[in-house]
């Protein structure tokens, strides 16, 4: 959301936030469709038809979550990494990491960004004063920035209604977070108009504790283009089960035979139907074609993987016999869009390393490191010929640093605590050689 920085000249207050509120709310609509559409429920789920006779099958095909499993395992279904320059040590950030999981953490922010085209991480610190991320939704979460050159965050603002027991509304909460403060707003009414402060604090983080998480440039979801073609795909496969089941229930027009309901009912039990010369029986059935139907739906389909970039796994072109640079060609498309989502989203990763070690740093846990020394390391997860790796592993021995050479080895989640391992193992295995001589 951009506004003007002028209108924060005097601070955040009660009415601002309103205002700015009801404009977010705009996108809820959005939200809630991208939020059906990944969890199966499709508009094919509400169609009807004019009667109730009629066959109306409601086929869902989740080509949506398909599209955000897939890239979002792909992305980071093995754990991002960090290293640093030498001279420098980050191992106080790594610890926070590692207590709370983060790589969970990133697994949702990737897949809250490819449903929703953003996702939000807010970063706090807890009762015992370390820092802590949690991943807010997009539908009550927004960063303010400033209209002017290049985009300035002026401020973070999460908000969310208050239920009792009975999920009553009971009032509502704002939460707003500038470079330096925290502020909480509330009121006991279900609206955001007339809320007060309650809690101001600070925060030692340095700057803005919230980040924002881009799919792209425009902020959309993976598949937000591509719902039109989904829907066809949906009422193609249901439309096909549909002309199937009145296929079965076809009328039996009669020739020449005249028949009462109790005959109708003992010929559909007997099977049995007595005509005379010249009569005639035969179903009222429209003639399918499942051969224009079948190219019809491999058309949709492959529209679908062409246009998402997100390929088609289960197609037999994926065969076994593939070689890695095989594959690889034919990932190219995927690849690239991935690349795309891996820079927005290394470049906030980057901003949450930041403030852990501004915050960590203030403690007096770790030294400050420069951010321009640390790297956001992201391992494709693939499938990976583990000898073909090491014979490379093993060819580049000398020319690389033994950290680097380990980060190839999809089994080494430390590469830099591996290689300090390996080399105490050989000095014990030296120091032990050299005495039994």
């Amino acid at each position: 959301m951009i506004i003007d920085e002028k209108i924060f000249k005097d601070g955040i207050n009660e009415k601002i936030l309103a205002k700015l509120i009801a404009r977010h709310a705009r996108e809820h609509e959005r939200f809630d469709k991208l939020f059906r559409y990944y969890v199966g429920e499709h508009d094919i789920c509400s169609r009807r038809r004019s009667n109730d006779s009629i066959a109306n099958n409601k086929i869902v095909c989740n080509h949506a979550k398909y599209i955000v499993d897939i890239a979002k395992s792909y992305l980071v279904g093995n754990p991002v990494t960090y290293t640093c320059s030498e001279g420098y040590d980050i191992d106080a950030v790594k610890n926070c990491f590692y207590v709370q999981d983060m790589a969970s953490i990133d697994a949702e922010l990737e897949k809250t960004m490819s449903i929703y085209g953003r996702a939000y991480e807010l970063i706090y610190a807890d009762e015992s004063s370390q820092p802590r991320s949690v991943c807010l939704p997009p539908q009550s979460t927004f960063i303010v920035y400033g209209a002017g050159v290049g985009e300035n965050p002026l401020c973070g603002v999460h908000y969310y209604k208050k239920r009792d027991l009975d999920a009553s509304v009971t009032g509502v909460c704002c939460v707003v977070c500038d470079n330096a403060m925290i502020y909480t707003y509330e009121s006991n009414v279900d609206s955001f108009e007339n809320m007060r402060l309650v809690d101001k604090r600070r925060h030692y983080f340095g700057k803005l504790p919230m980040l924002e998480y881009r799919n792209n440039e425009e902020r959309q979801g993976d598949f937000e283009q591509l719902i039109p073609l989904i829907d066809a795909y949906n009422i193609l496969q249901s439309d096909r089960v549909n002309d199937k089941e009145q296929f079965v229930d076809a009328f039996l027009f009669l020739r020449g035979i005249d028949l009462d309901s109790e005959q109708a009912k003992k010929l559909r039990a007997e099977r049995i139907l007595m005509g005379y010369e010249g009569a005639d029986a035969q179903y009222l059935a429209k003639v399918l074609s499942e051969s224009d139907v079948e190219v019809l739906k491999d058309a949709l389909k492959t529209d679908i993987h062409r246009f998402s970039m997100v390929p088609d796994l289960s197609d037999r072109t994926f065969g076994s016999n593939l070689s890695g640079v095989a594959i690889k060609y034919k990932l190219m498309g995927f690849e690239q869009h991935v690349r795309n989502k891996e820079r927005y989203f290394a470049k906030s990763l980057k901003g949450r390393v930041d403030l852990y070690v501004k915050f960590l740093a203030l403690k007096g846990a770790m030294e400050f490191v420069p951010l321009h020394r640390i790297d956001v390391v992201f391992t494709r997860n693939m499938p990976v010929n583990e000898l073909e790796t090491s014979q490379m592993v093993r060819n580049l021995a000398g020319l690389a640093t033994s950290e680097t050479l380990l980060a190839q080895l999809s089994f080494v989640g430390d590469p830099k605590e591996e290689a300090q391992k390996a080399a105490k193992e050989r000095m014990a295995s030296d120091g032990y050689e050299s005495r039994k001589k």
